[in-house]
């Protein structure tokens, strides 16, 4: 069986994904002040803290991050970076993910969002049923006034700033609690 390519001719641009293995797309950013050579960053961290500036810039325009996070049909919760970067740039944000994911952060001390963004989807195992609650979802917020969106950032602030705070914290978290283990065995 021979499989086409589809080649698209306006590509939709990520900053810092390496999603495109094959070179397909052209996933540069298209504006002129995204392009350097920001998407993998450089060993003398000029890049890097380029980078860093224009996810900040991008962030100030981001009411709520629609995560999607690396895996969806999976057992089990797995974090990444793409989840790390709205709790750094203190956002809202839902995960398009593994069910439990929002109650694997949780356990790690963070909060999530409910009641104004629905996560009973967090929950649902089923991979097409969780998919179109998260699509309801998504609709249902991309349908709010952008006033009561603003009002729902600035009410959860002491959240966004909570969870600012543990992120900060879980290395050394992390590495205490794997301390102790190693110190039983």
């Amino acid at each position: 069986m021979i499989m086409k390519h589809r080649i698209y001719t306006k590509p939709f641009t990520r900053i810092n994904e390496n999603w495109n293995t094959y070179g397909e797309l052209n996933t540069l950013p298209t504006d002129e002040k995204y392009s350097d050579n920001i998407i993998t960053g450089s060993a003398n961290g000029h890049h890097i803290n380029r980078h860093n500036d224009i996810v900040k810039d991008f962030y100030q325009l981001i009411g709520i991050d629609i995560v999607t996070e690396t895996v969806f049909d999976y057992k089990y919760p797995r974090i990444s970076e793409k989840i790390i970067r709205p709790i750094i740039n203190k956002r809202p944000f839902l995960v398009v993910g593994a069910p439990n994911t929002l109650k694997f952060l949780c356990s790690k001390g963070f909060q999530t969002f409910a009641p104004f963004i629905n996560e009973d989807y967090d929950q649902i195992v089923d991979p097409v049923y969780r998919m179109k609650f998260l699509l309801d979802e998504i609709t249902r917020l991309t349908q709010m006034p952008i006033d009561k969106i603003k009002d729902f950032v600035l009410e959860y602030t002491p959240i966004l700033n909570h969870n600012f705070n543990i992120l900060k914290d879980l290395e050394q978290q992390e590495l205490k609690s794997i301390s102790k283990l190693l110190s039983k065995l």
